[in-house]
């Protein structure tokens, strides 16, 4: 299985957002405007409020500053959808684009996730393409991908941790108090790596930190996929 890591390295979260419209003339043609509602969900981390108003041909732009490559989208949605995804990209804020990627053309409830060859470019477009828009979409993910270049030794550990806090009285009676559901962690560990992977996962870390979530997945772009961010500093 293709274990791979799907993260931020282009500081989408920080991108600047701008809602609009697409034009179909070989390739989108993109042109600012006020479409959508609350478009700044895409980037909040969070999976459990989706962008609304989401109709034919309104489109979400990431400018990201500069020309960065990206080689996947992650998209995830609340409902299951049947509308179809363009993803657009250019170095110019409007106008005709430089090429389109037509995503997917359907998305089960979940991560959505489709690999292309990279392009670097400053201004990265999604839009809906068909008549019944987009119902959903709770986060969107630009930026690369990290396939393992081998398994972790023997496995990969799973537990959970409880945010329970347990108090007792004097006379021994327990008080429970719940802060959270319980939280899913993931461990993994090789005896040797190559330096190149050791490079890469370094990269990585160096983008994502403790602070940006990131996608793990158990086998590529058919998942399962886990929505999760790195718990420590990796230890080599």
């Amino acid at each position: 299985m293709a274990k791979t890591f799907y993260y931020d390295s282009v500081d989408i979260l920080n991108s600047t957002l701008n809602d609009g419209t697409v034009a179909h003339s070989g390739t989108e043609i993109f042109s600012d405007g006020t479409t959508l509602t609350n478009e700044e969900r895409a980037v909040d981390q969070s999976v459990s409020t989706a962008i609304t108003a989401w109709a034919e041909n309104d489109a979400l732009q990431f400018d990201l500053g500069s020309a960065k490559s990206v080689d996947f989208i992650a998209v995830y949605f609340n409902a299951t959808e049947a509308d179809d995804i363009r993803l657009s990209y250019d170095n110019a804020s409007s106008g005709q684009t430089a090429a389109d990627i037509d995503s997917f053309s359907s998305c089960s409830v979940g991560w959505n996730v489709d690999e292309f060859s990279s392009q670097s470019y400053q201004y990265w477009i999604v839009s809906a393409l068909t008549a019944g828009g987009l119902v959903g979409i709770t986060e969107i993910i630009l930026g690369a991908k990290l396939a393992f270049d081998m398994n972790p030794d023997i496995g990969i550990g799973e537990q959970e941790i409880y945010g329970t806090d347990i108090q007792r009285s004097i006379g021994g009676v327990e008080y429970g108090t719940k802060s959270h559901e319980p939280i899913s962690t993931i461990s993994m560990n090789f005896s040797s790596i190559p330096s190149s992977f050791k490079t890469s996962l370094q990269s990585m870390e160096a983008d994502v930190q403790d602070f940006k979530k990131f996608i793990y997945s158990e086998d590529g772009t058919t998942g399962p996929f886990h929505y999760v961010r790195l718990d420590g500093p990796i230890s080599y």
